[in-house]
This record gives structure tokens, sequence and C-alpha cells, in this order.
């Protein structure tokens, strides 16, 4: 076991003292200034309720977001679960700050338009002048409080405004505003060129409709029919279309070629048939003519001309004869009937095409012009078509999802939030409590009136001999008379600290002094004389506050008795020592008033006569005149054994105080210790309550 060394020990409990001091001066204060106070608790929570009877009444609307981390997960290893941890704290404190920033509520200004917005106006009370987007976006921002969701990533945005309306819209708008500037941080490259390759979209659109309609137009001017566009690809490009002129010119070209073949085919048939056919069909009408007539010349030879047979063959060879002069004839007209028509067709068509040609031919001297605006048509939808792929991949391919997502909407509240009566009250009540302990501080900062031993002992350096309770009667005399009251006690503890403390080879002659009048002096002097001689000590009391004459008023003795201003300036030899019989004490009053005291103390006389009565007593008491202002006190204190300085509580100052002790203690005054004088209720350090019930005790360096 360490045992803590002695010195710290006593530190230790010399701040506890010293704390346990200063609250209870303060809480002695407190008591002293409690009406103040009462009265500074009931004016705050006045206020309090006055405030929420007039402050405006105020809406909350909350939505909430939930954020998610991209690449949150575990990847089993403590210190890299670690690291995680700590980035998601970081990314998450990061958002929290994001949610709170100016650039945010600006964005919501602008989306909002709030700059334009009457019902925005009239709820927060903007003048025209003040409608500067600094000041809306700083006048929205002082509405929102973020909330996080404990245990959780969601996060509710929480407005609060005089209108229902304005709170849910804003919460809303700094949502969805939120959520967009994520969106576009984490794919602000991709939407840049989305964005870009809509402005291109939008401009070869432009001009694309622009040369088509400039096409359109010089076709319609020149009579240009464009049908179809029938083109091969070379590099690219087009390198044909078919127009109403080609078209015809191509038409009536085949049907031309065709009408040709026709008529050529037909010339041909109707030749060839001529020849071929014709001689063919002939050759067999002939051949059968032929078997016929040598049948008859058979048959007539041998049947005869009557002969039926013979008749029938006859009339066959008629028949023969006739059919091969007919057939000839009945071909030679079918076939040259169709080739004089395909010669007509030919004909016709070779005119259509010649002028259809005609055309064409026209038609390509305005061509080039045709060809240049065509191919800038084709240009443009060619750069059109590629852009649109372009802008559909983006959009399909590089485009993503956000990582957060709006989980509920704010809705307009259907009561006021505030002002809460109950939660003003409470600020009062604290504000008032806080007011009363500076009122409390304050005031035992700025008095510096001697209130607590703890003053005499660290602030003066003397010891404290007795404590004086406030008499309870005027007549303080009388109330001394009494053994068992509380002033006769509290001289008898102070005379019994003041032979505790004195050395055995002091001097025993006490001078009792103070910082100014009226502090208690001189009632303790006689006290003290009189406890003293109630052991058994024989005593004589001095009064040598000569310009005031303060104990020998007390006493009831008057101007014109001699005394120690007789003697001293030599009127009278022998001092004027009066006995007391009331008191058990003699008494040297001061005389008639002088006018220079100082030089009266000052001489030897003073000293001759103190060495003699301390020859005679076994106690000389001084009254003595107060320091400050004087120097009697000083003077006299050098003749003195000791001086016990009397300091009135609650109203002589600590610094007055400092100031006459060290007047006296330059010229080496022996202060044996500090009597303390007219203690009342304000100073329960000292053991005297509200009845100012007499028990102080003396620690065990005192007694």
């Amino acid at each position: 076991m360490s045992v803590a060394p002695a010195g710290a020990t006593g530190g230790v409990q010399q701040m506890d003292d010293a704390l346990e001091l200063l609250l209870q001066r303060l809480w002695q204060r407190a008591k002293e200034l409690k009406y103040v106070l009462l009265f500074v608790v009931a004016a705050t929570i006045l206020l309090g309720v006055a405030f929420t009877l007039l402050q405006t009444p105020e809406y909350q609307a909350s939505s909430r977001i939930e954020i998610s981390r991209l690449d949150a997960g575990s990847t089993g290893e403590d210190d890299l679960r670690l690291d995680m941890q700590m980035r998601d704290r970081q990314y998450y404190e990061t958002q929290y700050q994001l949610l709170q920033s100016r650039f945010l509520a600006e964005r919501v200004v602008e989306a909002e338009n709030f700059a334009q917005d009457p019902v925005f106006r009239e709820a927060f009370d903007i003048e025209e002048s003040n409608l500067s987007p600094r000041a809306l976006a700083g006048r929205v921002s002082s509405t929102i409080t973020v909330a996080p969701v404990e245990n959780s990533q969601l996060v509710d945005i929480v407005s609060v405004t005089p209108s229902p309306e304005i709170s849910a819209r804003i919460a809303n708008a700094w949502a969805e505003q939120f959520l967009e500037a994520n969106y576009e941080k984490r794919f602000g490259d991709t939407q840049l060129a989305r964005d870009r390759l809509e402005n291109q979209l939008a401009e070869l659109r432009v001009a694309l409709e622009e040369s088509e309609a400039e096409l359109a137009a010089y076709a319609a001017e020149n009579e240009i029919v464009v049908l179809n566009s029938s083109a091969t690809e070379t590099g690219g490009q087009q390198a044909g279309q078919e127009t109403l002129s080609t078209s015809q010119l191509s038409a009536l070209n085949q049907a031309l070629i065709a009408a040709s073949l026709r008529r050529i085919e037909t010339r041909s048939a109707l030749d060839a048939e001529r020849s071929t056919a014709e001689a063919d069909s002939a050759a067999s009408l002939r051949s059968r003519r032929a078997e016929a007539q040598a049948q008859l010349a058979n048959l007539r030879t041998s049947l005869g001309p009557a002969n039926p047979r013979v008749q029938a063959l006859e009339a066959e060879i008629e028949s023969l004869e006739r059919s091969i002069s007919s057939e000839g004839g009945v071909m030679n007209s079918a076939r040259q009937a169709a080739y004089e028509s395909a010669l007509r067709e030919e004909s016709e068509l070779r005119e259509r095409f010649n002028a259809a040609r005609g055309r064409y031919l026209a038609e390509q001297n305005l061509g080039t012009e045709y060809g240049i605006l065509r191919r800038e048509v084709d240009t443009n939808r060619e750069l059109y078509d590629a852009l649109l792929q372009r802008y559909t991949q983006l959009g399909v391919g590089e485009a993503g999802s956000n990582n957060m997502t709006l989980i509920e909407r704010a809705a307009p509240p259907g009561s006021p939030s505030g002002p809460s009566l109950t939660r003003n009250l409470l600020i009062a009540i604290i504000l008032a409590t806080l007011l009363s302990l500076a009122i409390v501080y304050l005031a035992d900062f700025f008095d510096r009136s001697l209130r607590h031993i703890s003053q005499i002992r660290q602030q003066l350096g003397l010891q404290v001999l007795g404590a004086i309770p406030r008499a309870q009667t005027d007549d303080m005399v009388e109330e001394l008379m009494d053994p068992k009251s509380q002033l006769t006690e509290a001289y008898g503890s102070t005379r019994t600290s003041m032979l505790s403390v004195m050395p055995s080879d002091a001097r025993k002659i006490i001078m009792l002094t103070s910082t100014r009048p009226a502090e208690g002096k001189t009632i303790s002097s006689l006290a003290l004389a009189r406890s003293l001689q109630r052991v058994g000590k024989r005593v004589v009391l001095l009064d040598l506050d000569m310009r005031r004459a303060g104990l020998s008023r007390l006493l009831g003795v008057t101007a014109k008795v001699k005394g120690l201003s007789d003697l001293l300036g030599g009127s009278v030899t022998q001092p004027n020592i009066m006995h007391l019989e009331a008191h058990g004490i003699d008494f040297i009053p001061s005389g008639s008033m002088p006018s220079d005291s100082g030089d009266l103390i000052a001489r030897g006389g003073l000293k001759s006569l103190v060495a003699e009565l301390e020859q005679q007593y076994d106690f000389v008491i001084i009254d003595s005149p107060p320091v400050l202002g004087l120097a009697d006190a000083v003077e006299i204190g050098h003749l003195a054994g000791g001086v016990i300085y009397v300091m009135q509580a609650n109203e002589t100052s600590v610094y007055a105080i400092r100031n006459a002790l060290a007047r006296l203690r330059q010229p080496g005054v022996d202060i044996i210790g500090a009597l303390v004088t007219r203690v009342d209720h304000r100073n329960d350090e000292y053991g005297y309550g509200t009845e100012y019930g007499y028990g102080y005790s003396y620690e065990s360096s005192e007694a």
C-alpha cells in the first residue's frame, strides 16, 4: 500500500475546506438576498409566460431519407473492419454536415423560387428589399434541423416555420435537393455528357429540319419528285436516288425494250411462218391430194367414173385443193396483224421515251444544286443518328442508381408544435437560477466586508480570538452584568483564547484598537477587563481614546474628571485611578479633550505610567484610538505587550483592515489576534443562528 504524502493530504484538505467555506459563504449570501432572488425568479417566469403568449406559433414538418454506404461490408479482418467502421463514421458525419450546408439552402431557395413566393414572404415577414439569395438561404437554413435516427441509416430533416405549408415544402425540397446533389456528385461526368449530347442533338435537329425544309422547297419549286432512295453505300454516303422522271424514264425504257423485242419476234414469226409453216401445211395437203388422185385414178380405172367411191375421191380432192388454197392466206393475215401491232406499240413507246428523256435531261441541269442540298440533309441525318445512339448508350449503360432514397415525404402539420409553455418555463427557471447564482456570486465578490473566519486567516494572517454576537438590547453594559448572557460567555471565550496564545513572558499590557470608530473596541475593552477580573486578575482599564472618550462616557465619567490627558499634559502629577465597584476593576478616564493627543502620547509620560501600572496590576487593558487617520494607535502599540484587533462583521472592508494592519506591523507592533464583533445570522460560520445562539468553538491551534 502506498501512503500519500502528508503535504499532499494537507493540500487536499485545505482545498476541501476552502470549497466548503465558499459554498457556505455563497449560501449565506443567498439567504441575505432571498427577496431579491425571489423577485428575479418570479420576474423571469412571468417573462417566460409573456414570451410564450406573444410568440408566433410554429409548425414542424419532417421528411425522412435513407443514406446507404456503397462499399459497406465486412472483410473478416479485425483491422480492416475497424477501418471500415471509421470510414462509415466519417462518411455519415460528412453527409450530416452537407445536409446543413448553405450550398443546399441556396439550391432549395432556387428550386422553390422562394424569392418570388408571396406565401413564403408573408410567413417570414420579409420585405422586398431583403430578398437577396444569401439572406433567403440563411433564413431557410435557420429553420432546418438534421436528426439522425439512432442505430439506423435514416435521417430526419425537420423544418419549423410559422406556416405549415412552408414547413412541409422546405423539408421536402431540402431532402430532394440533397438527393439530387448527391446523384450529380456521383454521376456528374455522365450527366454532363448527356447534357452536352442533348444540346448537340437539339442543334442538329434544328439543322436537319432546316436542310430538309430547304431541300423540299427546292424540289417543289423545280417540280422534282423523289420517289425513293435506292443507293449503294460508298464510304458511308449515298450514291443515288430515284425521282419521278428517272422512274418514268426507266419504266419507258423497259417498256420500249420489251416492245422492240415483241416487234422483232412478230416479224421473225411472220417471216418464218410464211416460209416454214405454209410449206409444211401445203405439202401435207398436196400429199393427201396426190394420194387421193392416185386412188381416184385406180378406182376410176377399175370402178368407172360413176362409182360412188370414185365420186367421193373426186370430192375429197376438190376439197383438198380448196384447203391448200385458203390455208396460206389465213396464216399470212394473222402474223401480219401481230407484227403491225408490235410496230405501232414500239413507235408510241419510243415517242414517250424520248419525251421522258428530255425531261430527265432537263432535270439533270438542276440536279447539282439538289444533290448538294440532298447531301447536306443526309449528312445532318447521319450525325443526328450517331449522337442519338451515343445518347441512348449513356442513358442505358453509364447512368447508375442513387444510394440515397426519400423514404417519407413531409406533410403539412395540423397543429402548431410551439411555442411550448413547459419548455419556456423550464428555460426561464434555468435562466433565473443562473441569474440568481450570478447575483449571489457578484454580490459576494464586490462585498469586501468581513464575513468569515477564512478571510481573517487567509487574507489578514490573524488568529481569531473570539466572535461576539450582536447584542439583543441597546444597553450592552447591562447585558455584560449578566454572567449568563451571550456577551459575557463570548468575551469569556475570548479571554481564554487570549491567555492561551500569549507567551508566558509577554508583558500583560493589552491594547484594543480597530480600523475605524464604532466597531466595538470600547465595549470589548470593558468586557475583556471584566472577564479577566472574574478569574481573579487585578485589572486596570485605560481610556486612551482621548479624542472621543468613548469608554469614559460609557462608564458615566464626564470630561470634567481629571484623567490621562491631564496627567500627560502636566496639569496633574498623579493618575486618577477610579475603582469601578460594579465591574470590580480600576479605571483611568481620558480626562478633558486635548487638542494634541498625538503629541501627548508621544511624550515619555505614558511609557512611565504604563510601566508603573504593570507593576501594580496583572493586566493593563488600553482602549486605543482607531488606526486609520491617526498616529495614536501606533505610538501606544509600542508600549503594549500585544494588540487585539477588533473588527466589526459585515461592515468593515477587508481592504481597510489590511491597510490598517500594515500600519501597525510596519513599526513592529505585536498583534496577538483578532476579535470579531456584532456577529449575526449572516455569519453562521461563527455558530450564531437566527436566534444568535452562542456556540463558537476554537480550533486546536487557537485554543
